[in-house]
């Protein structure tokens, strides 16, 4: 796969959204470059990007971005920076571990590919990210960062506590990420919907650094935030690349014009990818691909019941109901937290630390964490078997 890809600079314009031009008043991209999903990286491509990471870390880049998000932690997180601030530092992070290597890209991961037993991930494995933390320090001993020493906020072991005693419980699945990208029509519901399921739950079931304000001392946050970043885009592709709404840090209103936390730009230049800095796409969402694509609805999404689908799919519900392509795949045995007699597990809740560690409303998240919960029971009710 490359990671690299030339497009022209008018086409990109042109069959990318026709109502750029109204908004867009950054320079469109030269080339383009391919964020994959991690385990679809090569064993070269994997080499190179360890090779970064490691360099990355000698130079003090993992302490300076570890800093960073924790100097302005208050300001983008429980409004509307969130989505804009993380695609920014992403970015800025990637840009970074490019001049190391021209051909570095930041890789993103399907955690809601995982969210059944995230434990058994192949990500958390000795040959890509390492796995839990060990001994009293919960030190990370495998992995691309197993044994190294942190230096933000202070000289420590690179840790990790994975939640549930080390098995965290369910995530979120791509059925319900799926449901809030079809169902939310502005950021002032999206983001809190995001940040308030898959976000927090993958962040507090890593544990240990990925706990803290310096999580990205952590390279899960990258690969995290990457994903967060490729759904808002997804989000984007639905017929909504300029809406940006809600509070700011400061309570004001969020424009398009508002600046972006610590980096002074204005909101509105990092909302299109394929111009200004943003020279990017995701292997899942190439920035030709203007309709919205689940990867879900060619199975068994389009076969739910009509109400099912009227109320959690609204827009696969307005397509033509598109047969199953195979059977509901054997039902996987029950685990805690699953309801009986069905394939889809209750996700994880936020802790009551990190609700406030956050100053979150804890109303607020109680609607999103019932809002799942009803999901799941009409997903289960309606007889629903996920392929994932």
């Amino acid at each position: 796969m490359k990671f690299v890809s030339t497009l022209a600079a008018a086409a990109i314009g042109l069959t990318a959204f026709n109502t750029a031009e109204a908004q867009q008043n950054q320079p469109a991209c030269s080339s383009i470059y391919t964020r994959p999903e991690l385990l679809s990286l090569t064993p070269a491509q994997w080499s190179n990007t360890r090779g970064v990471l490691s360099a990355m870390q000698r130079d003090g880049w993992f302490a300076w971005f570890a800093y960073l998000h924790n100097q302005w932690f208050s300001q983008i997180h429980g409004n509307s920076q969130f989505f804009p601030f993380h695609r920014r530092f992403v970015q800025d992070w990637e840009s970074v571990g490019r001049r190391y290597s021209g051909s570095f890209v930041q890789p993103y991961w399907d955690e809601m590919r995982d969210y059944r037993v995230p434990a058994s991930s192949q990500v958390l494995t000795s040959n890509w990210v390492g796995g839990n933390g060990q001994g009293a320090n919960r030190c990370v001993t495998n992995g691309n960062q197993g044994g190294w020493t942190m230096t933000f906020p202070n000289n420590h072991c690179f840790s990790r506590v994975f939640g549930n005693n080390g098995n965290p419980t369910s995530w979120y699945s791509p059925e319900y990420i799926q449901s809030f990208i079809q169902r939310d029509t502005t950021m002032a519901q999206f983001r809190p919907d995001i940040e308030y399921s898959l976000h927090g739950v993958v962040h507090i079931n890593i544990g240990g650094d990925m706990l803290q304000g310096y999580s990205p001392n952590d390279w899960i946050f990258m690969l995290h935030h990457t994903n967060i970043d490729r759904l808002w885009w997804q989000w984007q592709q639905n017929n909504r690349l300029w809406t940006m709404d809600g509070p700011n840090y400061d309570n004001t209103a969020t424009t398009l014009d508002t600046n972006i936390a610590y980096y002074n730009q204005p909101i509105r230049s990092v909302m299109q990818l394929g111009y200004g800095s943003m020279c990017y796409q995701y292997a899942s969402n190439p920035i030709r691909r203007r309709a919205l694509d689940s990867g879900l609805e060619n199975t068994l999404i389009s076969s739910l019941p009509k109400d099912v689908l009227s109320t959690w799919f609204p827009d696969t519900a307005k397509k033509p109901v598109v047969a199953a392509a195979r059977p509901p795949p054997a039902l996987a045995s029950a685990a805690p937290g699953v309801s009986a007699g069905s394939g889809m597990p209750f996700p994880a809740k936020l802790t009551q630390q990190w609700i406030q560690m956050h100053k979150y409303n804890k109303a607020d998240v109680d609607r999103v964490e019932n809002d799942a919960r009803n999901f799941v029971n009409a997903m289960n009710k309606a007889g629903y078997r996920s392929p994932v």
